[in-house]
């Protein structure tokens, strides 16, 4: 499974006991790519993940900012229920008058020591969230609670 490099920036003095990133992405699936990594990113190092488990996901929603929500919502549980992290999205988005993501992810049990975490997820939040048009493609602005 490939992993690629996601655009993404952490914004400080946003919550104090949160996490706020701001991604980017040409379309939806790379949009939602983004906001995996920059989730996987606060608890460790991406690159020490090896995309050795993979995962299937499917959500449908009624909006954008709902749909990506529960995209991460789904990544934080994963990691919680299987004890793994994943570095590896390979994702569909469609809309039939609702939208509909479709995604294998890849990643690995979670290792203390090897992988050197750095803080836990524990949920992601509404506060602030949005999805924003531009001319290069959409931009996400999420706050993580930590």
């Amino acid at each position: 499974m490939n992993r690629r490099k996601y655009d993404f920036e952490y914004v400080d003095d946003v919550a104090i006991a949160d996490a706020a990133f701001r991604a980017r992405g040409a379309d939806l699936p790379e949009l939602f790519g983004a906001c995996a990594a920059a989730l996987f990113t606060v608890i460790t190092d991406l690159q020490l993940i090896e995309p050795v488990v993979t995962r299937e996901v499917k959500l449908s929603a009624a909006d954008r900012e709902t749909l990506l929500f529960d995209w991460l919502a789904e990544l934080v549980y994963l990691k919680d229920v299987n004890r793994e992290l994943y570095s590896s999205y390979n994702i569909g988005v469609k809309s039939d008058g609702e939208l509909r993501l479709t995604a294998t992810i890849g990643g690995e049990p979670m290792e203390n020591a090897r992988h050197k975490m750095r803080t836990d997820v524990k949920a992601v939040t509404y506060h602030h969230l949005k999805i924003e048009d531009s001319d290069s493609g959409f931009t996400a602005f999420v706050i993580l609670d930590l």
